[in-house]
């Protein structure tokens, strides 16, 4: 494994860093939690465990021991989590809430990374026929859930400043125009 790579992959099971993801993510991702005791705290401390980790939704519910299910999890989630744009919006406001002060300052020159990724989809639309992009077969699949991010790259780090949801039948032209327009427009809000 290279040191970037184990540089990265910090361990991280401290109760100030899950407390400080709950504060920097719960006033602006805002679930409508009805008819459950699951509470906001308890689903980003799932996800964020499942993050951390890189494991999925069902090992993070399963290892961590007071957590709910992964599948009551998701129907909770798919009933609280707003629509696509109000969720875009959130979380890029949570991505620029974060940027570092140095970028902020704006004193130097940085490179300036889009990335396209395309998660394979084996089902069905959930709400809108939008939120699947068909593009080159990869895991038995040509239905994928697609989404752009933004990053800013410093010291050999990346620090990403905005992400937009690709939509069904967006040509990958008009995408990376879309993609450097939302780059664009997420540095002059950071600055």
């Amino acid at each position: 494994m290279s040191k970037l790579a184990v540089k990265n992959n910090r361990i991280l099971r401290s109760q100030q860093v899950l407390n400080a993801l709950i504060a920097i993510v719960r006033p602006y991702l805002l679930l409508d939690l009805r008819n459950t005791r699951i509470t906001a705290e308890e689903i980003i401390a799932v996800l964020g465990y499942a993050s951390v980790h890189r494991i999925s939704m069902d090992a993070a519910s399963h290892e961590l021991k007071e957590a709910p299910s992964a599948n009551r999890l998701r129907e909770v989630l798919a009933q609280a989590l707003p629509d696509r744009k109000i969720l875009q919006r959130a979380l890029n406001t949570i991505l620029r809430a974060q940027t570092p002060r140095f970028i902020k300052k704006g004193k130097r020159s940085y490179y300036i990374v889009i990335d396209l990724t395309l998660i394979p989809y084996h089902g069905e639309c959930y709400k809108d026929e939008k939120e699947i992009v068909r593009s080159q077969p990869k895991s038995g699949t040509t239905h994928f859930h697609g989404y752009a991010t933004v990053s800013i790259v410093h010291d050999n780090q990346r620090y990403v400043v905005a992400l937009r949801f690709v939509e069904k039948d967006e040509s990958i032209s008009r995408s990376r125009k879309r993609e450097t327009r939302m780059a664009k427009n997420s540095i002059s809000q950071v600055e």
